[in-house]
């Protein structure tokens, strides 16, 4: 088959045909818009709630790739069986990895008990506990020829072609015009937020491009943790807080020179996950304060290395970077510190 990439209908040189898949590929990131809008220009799709990844799959085999180009297929042994439901091999999907709950939502407090294992037998276990599925919304290779040239619109097309959806493959629809009104129904089935992807753009990895815009239904980002308190009892013989008595998290986004911008002091969400943060977080426990600026707090304060990433949900942003009414909502390991900056969405 001699692929030619273009607008429907154009005509061009063959892609060049690789021996092999490409051992990394940075994904391409959409940028935050304020609100929906309505648009024949794009196909409107859902922001999926999970762990971005690609599929490599060549010779019967897969490789999963995270958004950092970190191999995970060891994570997540049921999308094992994605090269059986692709029709063709030298191929490279984008996508998502997702628990979907009962009424096939994205469950992401499911997905977060996955992230931190790395054993193989763990991960057997995981997956049988809570099975997950890759989402795959684009097409980057073809036979081994990349597609990254084509339209947005001609490489859905050819996903479609290709894909034999199942339990743990599924190549979802996106609608055209109609943003504002998918935008209100993710919004009231509790989903994360839309993407609004240009019908004839190209594929550009590793760049955050206007081609591609989210908008969020419910305001999360990844923070690292710079410190935690207490306000209640404490040992000082033993130097360590009880841990029914933790009580905050202090979160901040990295600077180019590795200090932290205090975003905010977590108070809610995390009672249920407390003592394994707690045990997270004493092993990141140091002297030195990580903030560029340290915050003032009229509590017992234990500074944290920035190296702790969690997911942190919030009713706004404001000017100065502080969030209001932050939330916590999982631990992220599989999430580098220095990946936490001021830039979001995916």
């Amino acid at each position: 088959m001699t692929l030619r990439p273009g607008r429907s209908g154009a005509t061009a040189s063959p892609s060049p045909v690789a021996a092999h898949l490409p051992r990394v590929i940075e994904p391409m990131l959409a940028t935050p818009a304020p609100e929906p809008f309505d648009s024949p220009a794009h196909i409107f799709e859902v922001l999926w709630e999970g762990v971005r990844a690609l599929a490599f799959v060549e010779r019967g085999e897969l490789r999963l790739q995270d958004r950092w180009g970190r191999d995970i297929t060891h994570r997540y042994p049921e999308l094992g069986t994605i090269p059986a439901r692709l029709r063709e091999s030298g191929v490279v999907v984008d996508g998502a990895i997702v628990c979907l709950d009962s009424e096939g939502r994205p469950d992401f407090q499911q997905l977060s008990e996955r992230l931190g294992i790395d054993d193989a037998t763990g991960a057997s276990k995981a997956a049988e506990r809570s099975p997950v599925t890759f989402q795959a919304f684009d097409l980057l290779y073809r036979e081994r020829q990349p597609l990254t040239g084509w339209t947005l619109r001609r490489r859905k097309e050819m996903l479609r072609s290709i894909a034999r959806p199942n339990a743990t493959l599924a190549a979802p629809d996106g609608v055209t015009r109609d943003g504002i009104a998918f935008f209100e129904a993710a919004r009231i089935h509790g989903l994360l937020g839309i993407v609004a992807k240009e019908t004839d753009s190209k594929y550009l990895p590793g760049e955050r491009s206007r081609a591609w815009l989210s908008v969020m239904a419910r305001k999360q980002g990844e923070f690292v943790i710079g410190g935690y308190t207490y306000g209640g009892s404490w040992n000082p013989r033993s130097a360590r807080p009880r841990h029914e008595a933790f009580s905050s998290l202090l979160i901040g986004r990295m600077r180019e020179d590795d200090r932290l911008d205090y975003a905010g002091e977590v108070a809610g969400g995390f009672q249920e996950a407390t003592a394994a943060l707690a045990s997270t977080l004493n092993e990141a426990t140091t002297t030195d304060c990580p903030f560029a600026e340290a915050p003032t707090l009229e509590r017992l304060v234990f500074w944290c290395r920035p190296e702790v990433v969690a997911t942190i949900g919030y009713a706004e942003q404001l000017a100065g970077g502080l969030l209001r009414f932050p939330v916590f909502r999982a631990l992220r390991p599989d999430v580098p510190a220095n990946a936490c900056r001021a830039e979001g969405g995916e």
